[in-house]
């Protein structure tokens, strides 16, 4: 069977029931982590935005419980095409607790307390200061050896990070999966592929 479409596996996850909560860390969470911020294509006025101290403490404070310090968090403006990206980079000891995975799914939704805070983070930025800032794409960056996966989230723009996509990037090449009671289930090299990026070490 051919991989889904992306219209037809976005389809599939917004009509699908609320995916269950992922499990807690295995150990209490601190209740701020630090927030390390490296900028490509931003000027000084809209570093100042991005580094309202709120706004960074709200972020903190929603990544604490997924993802240990310090948080690597890129942002990024593509003056040439005009396309910003708020993205945390996550090193294998980074994620707190392990996405759940199968042979066949993975469930991508563990993912999305981290999507969630990004949306969060961007929305009150754009309230406070500029809406242009609500056009920013948010997502997750996993660099494991010579592979690269980024997980973003689904929705109408701008998404609310609730929802994860079905269709990862590995490589900068989309790829999508069908969703189903255990996640999202790829063909199994993709699965592979995933999990290697996903791993918590």
């Amino acid at each position: 069977m051919p991989p889904p479409s992306k219209e037809e596996a976005l389809a599939l996850v917004e009509s699908a029931p609320a995916a269950p909560p992922p499990p807690p860390a295995p150990e209490p969470a601190a209740a701020l982590v630090p927030i390390e911020i490296t900028w490509d294509g931003v000027g000084p006025y809209y570093q100042s935005l991005f580094q309202d101290q709120a706004k960074l403490t709200a972020l903190s404070e929603g990544l604490a419980p997924w993802l240990n310090g310090p948080v690597q968090l890129f942002i990024r403006y593509d003056s040439q095409n005009f396309i910003g990206h708020i993205l945390v980079r996550v090193p294998p000891e980074a994620l707190r607790a392990p996405v759940r995975m199968s042979e066949t799914s993975l469930m991508l939704s563990d993912l999305s307390p981290i999507t969630t805070a990004l949306a969060t983070y961007r929305n009150d930025l754009a309230g406070a200061y500029d809406v242009r800032i609500q056009s920013f794409v948010i997502g997750i960056d996993f660099y494991r050896g010579p592979v690269h996966c980024r997980v973003l989230p689904a929705g109408d723009p701008p998404p609310d990070g609730t929802r994860v996509s079905p269709c990862p990037l590995v490589n900068g090449a989309e790829v999508c999966g069908t969703a189903n009671a255990d996640g999202i289930r790829f063909d199994t090299d993709t699965v592979n592929t995933l999990g290697r990026c996903l791993k918590k070490d």
